[in-house]
């Protein structure tokens, strides 16, 4: 038996260690995991006294890495790294494509036009590599990722797909209770009760930014809660919940067939998604799929 599995036990909890290291608390790394928080605290438990160390110390909003638990991160990081980057390199090897992306992206844009993805990138498979962390993306391995920045990434091929320009949207009933249209006032907007996304390491538009635009602060304060992706925020607006902010190309749909309705005004940024890729023997193709989801996307910019 390794001594990794002799000393660990279950090498899940070596998953759970790492998700609670790397986002700071045992909440987020909860949301990361589809968990709850008190299983990722029984994972964390077990595992300091399967190691007879202490791996965090603990506030009431934070947990932070103790010296035992750095040296720990160091080396889990490094090792899941590598097991991500060997199971890309077997998908490379069968003749398989792998595109990652946001799973916002995927479900808006990627999943309807599979077929004309598929064709763009020839005679290899499509698979999809879904995760909301920049730091995934970031990744090597993929043979394209769609990924939001300012288009910047060193070593890096880029093509703007969609540029971000933001709308807060709601479900037509609650925009009528809340008295908000396309022509309310940010301040107004202010006032609604707001679905946030949890941001981690993206980029993208936060109601933080958003509201900052127009000098106006967050209401909510730290007692929000916090969606781990947006399909999920999305979710919750289309059900009457709570106002959204909507990213142009992926809510225009919803708002055109009358399931979200726009509630105040858009804000436009620098950033954006990009297709992004490296030099390599699957280049070719990664620009042929930049192509087609360019030209998918042509009459549906902002």
């Amino acid at each position: 038996m390794r001594r990794i599995v002799d000393r660990v036990g279950r090498l899940q909890r070596l998953a759970v260690f790492e998700a609670a290291a790397r986002l700071g608390s045992f909440s987020a790394a909860a949301r990361d995991l589809e968990m709850t928080q008190p299983a990722v605290t029984r994972h964390i438990r077990s595992l300091e006294r399967a190691l007879g160390a202490m791996l965090f110390t603990r506030s009431s909003n934070r947990s932070e890495l103790t010296a035992a638990g750095t040296r720990l991160q160091l080396a889990v990081g490094a090792g899941f790294d590598a097991i991500e980057q060997g199971l890309r390199a077997i998908d490379a090897t069968n003749g398989v494509f792998v595109l990652g992306a946001s799973p916002g992206l995927a479900e808006q844009v990627l999943v309807p036009n599979l077929e004309h993805l598929q064709n763009a990138i020839g005679d290899r498979d499509l698979r999809l590599w879904l995760s909301d962390r920049d730091s995934d993306l970031s990744t090597d391995g993929f043979d394209a990722a769609a990924r939001f920045g300012t288009g910047a990434w060193p070593g890096l091929q880029s093509r703007l797909l969609i540029p971000e320009v933001v709308v807060p949207v709601a479900a037509p009933a609650l925009a009528v209770e809340l008295e908000l249209d396309q022509e309310s006032a940010a301040a107004a907007v202010a006032g609604a009760p707001l679905l946030h996304g949890d941001q981690g390491d993206r980029q993208w538009m936060s109601w933080t930014t958003w509201l900052g635009t127009f000098g106006l602060t967050d209401p909510t304060g730290p007692r929000r809660v916090v969606f781990n992706n947006y399909p999920m925020v999305l979710r919750q607006a289309l059900a009457g919940n709570g106002v959204a902010l909507g990213w142009r190309v992926l809510v225009d749909e919803l708002v055109e067939t009358g399931m979200l309705t726009v509630v105040g005004p858009e804000v436009r940024t620098r950033h954006g998604y990009y297709l992004t890729w490296a030099a390599g023997p699957t280049a070719l193709r990664a620009t042929r799929l930049a192509d087609a989801l360019i030209a998918l996307l042509a009459d549906r910019q902002p």
